[in-house]
């Protein structure tokens, strides 16, 4: 097994490029395991406590630890140095790592884990940070592989407005991150943000210390340069010229791999180096003219701020929301049906929804139109739930209220999120959510109300029979 030490991918022996980032492994080093792993139950600093290794990279470890010093909170050690190092290289390690401590600290931003402290343990060097709960965007499209569907344009669009506001935070204080992928950014599971991870300045200064403890110079140049090939643009890979519009030509990559499942290199045409996205694509006419300047050639010619692209980012319309080609027979197919649409769809508002793209993360049982689909409709703007008002008497017992309710409970989320213009994904489960505790408040409410009551007729009954 050959570990990348571009992007710690775990490769064949026989491999002679990275199958994740496409970085040659014939000039790499092998990553040597060390006596330096740390078992679960191992203490460092007699503060952190370690619970498990969670990763493997090009320049170290990744652990979950206990912060006992912090009521036990979840962070996350980096290993940095290997230790089998001589005290020296230890030395000059720490010297460069605390240089560049004072800029990490200063960053506090709620979509970049906190930083804390370098520490020193058996001649290794670890980076202790916040821990963040969720998977990296490479895992989520991992799981759409499996499944055969990919990020939509509306999915990456939110996903934009997301990030960029992050990295705009990020180059306004003169810092680079150098390593934007699918892998370095994690959906957070408490309300879905993605949150930028790994910052190129540690591994800006982990490269410059391998440098020089390394003696080979075409091991140096192949194993310590920053940034994915295929990810980074030519300049920074060549080079090691960064800006911002080097951070935006690789979030402008991670979105075409998010829309495609392809790696970088099945994108571009590897002997003219164009990018040949819009073969597998269909994006609104926005949207394609943002990437195409994202990804310019040339630096000049990119986006040189996040904020001149969020200033573009403009809501696709209905009918150019991009479907991602699967084979040439499906695209023609969706077309047909596309055009369907448009010609039959009515010019006024449809009382049910209008005609959106819906997430597949939003596809689920919608607890709160279920059990009150006469109020859920309002701020959900689904007006066919008024229809549960139409007969409460006794001609039909109630029923509207309950079928109403079991269709609204089955198609609700697809239905509110065409209905309403929502900001995020994550908004939209937030509000769901709210109707789901209401509902449950509500039911256990009526239910103990219903408990008392039969208690106290039950009472009077006895009372009245004694």
């Amino acid at each position: 097994m050959t570990i990348c030490t571009n992007c710690g991918h775990n490769n064949t022996i026989a491999s002679r490029f990275c199958s994740n980032c496409g970085a040659s492994l014939e000039e790499i080093k092998p990553y040597q395991t060390t006596s330096t792993e740390l078992k679960p139950g191992t203490k460092l600093r007699d503060r952190y406590i370690i619970i498990r290794q969670i990763g493997q990279g090009g320049f170290g470890k990744t652990y979950l630890a206990e912060d006992t010093g912090r009521f036990k909170q979840a962070v996350v050690l980096k290993q940095l140095t290997p230790g089998n190092q001589g005290t020296e290289f230890v030395k000059k390690a720490e010297e460069l790592f605390h240089r560049e401590a004072m800029t990490l600290h200063q960053i506090n931003h709620p979509q970049i884990p906190r930083f804390w402290e370098f520490i020193q343990e058996n001649k290794c060097l670890f980076l202790v940070q916040d821990f963040i709960e969720g998977q990296t965007y490479e895992s989520l499209l991992d799981r759409r592989r499996r499944q055969g569907i990919f990020f939509s344009e509306i999915e990456t669009i939110d996903f934009l407005r997301q990030i960029l506001p992050v990295l705009n935070y990020l180059h306004n204080r003169g810092i680079i991150h150098r390593d934007i992928a699918p892998d370095n950014i994690i959906c957070r599971a408490e309300d879905g943000l993605p949150i930028l991870i790994d910052l190129g300045g540690v591994k800006q200064i982990a490269a410059e210390v391998s440098h020089k403890a390394d003696s080979s110079e075409n091991v140096a140049s192949a194993g310590t340069k920053l940034g994915k090939f295929g990810y980074a643009p030519d300049e920074q890979m060549r080079l090691g010229i960064v800006a911002p519009h080097s951070d935006l030509y690789a979030l402008g990559v991670t979105c075409l791999v998010l829309m495609t499942g392809k790696i970088p290199f099945e994108l571009i045409n590897v002997k003219t180096m164009q990018w040949q996205w819009n073969q597998e694509l269909k994006l609104s006419p926005n949207f394609e003219g943002i990437l195409n300047r994202m990804l310019a050639p040339i630096p000049g010619d990119r986006f040189q701020s996040a904020e001149e692209i969020l200033a573009q980012l403009q809501p696709p319309k209905p009918e150019n929301i991009a479907s991602t080609k699967i084979s040439k027979t499906q695209q023609s197919d969706r077309e047909t049906e596309k055009k369907t649409a448009i010609v039959s769809a009515p010019k006024s508002r449809n009382i049910i929804h209008t005609s959106n793209d819906v997430p597949a993360e939003i596809i689920d049982w919608n607890w709160g139109a279920f059990f009150w689909p006469g109020f859920w409709c309002l701020t959900n703007h689904v007006w066919v739930g008024l229809i549960a008002w139409i007969d409460l008497s006794g001609v039909t017992f109630g029923t509207g209220w309950l079928i109403t309710g079991i269709i609204l409970g089955y198609k609700g989320n697809e239905w509110a999120w065409k209905s309403r213009k929502w900001k995020s994904i994550a908004e939209f489960k937030k509000h769901q959510r709210m109707w789901s505790i209401i509902s449950l408040l509500l039911i256990s409410i009526a239910v103990i109300l219903g408990i008392l009551v039969i208690l106290f007729l039950f009472v009077i009954a006895a009372f009245i029979a004694g």
